[in-house]
């Protein structure tokens, strides 16, 4: 069983497909854009940087090489009410789903 495959119906899964998610309507909009072309925007934006500490290294890297090399660690956010739709996290959503979109990320609900 899939992480992201829920025990009961009412049981908001923890970790969802980056397709899946990327499948949802993101907060963010552009002026005559589609869905569509607020995710492609977000995959161009790779330029966000994050830390990453363990016991050999302590460095700032762009995130898209980040969640290529360890997949997405920080929660996506995603409101369920009014229909699903991502509203924090955009960029690992579009990067992730971009590299491999069964990729399981995690989720917060609001």
């Amino acid at each position: 069983m899939a992480s992201s495959d829920a025990l009961h119906p009412n049981q908001l899964a923890m970790f969802l497909p980056a397709g899946k998610l990327r499948s949802m309507a993101p907060s963010d909009s552009f002026p005559g854009g589609s869905y569509e072309d607020v995710w492609e925007a977000k995959l161009r934006e790779d330029k966000y940087k994050v830390r990453v500490v363990n016991e050999t290294e302590d460095v700032l890297e762009r995130i898209g090489p980040s969640i290529r090399k360890r997949g997405v660690l920080r929660p996506v956010e995603v409101v369920i009410s009014g229909g699903p739709r991502v509203v924090e996290g955009h960029h690992r959503v579009a990067i992730a789903a971009d590299h491999n979109p069964e990729m399981e990320v995690p989720v917060k609900y609001r």
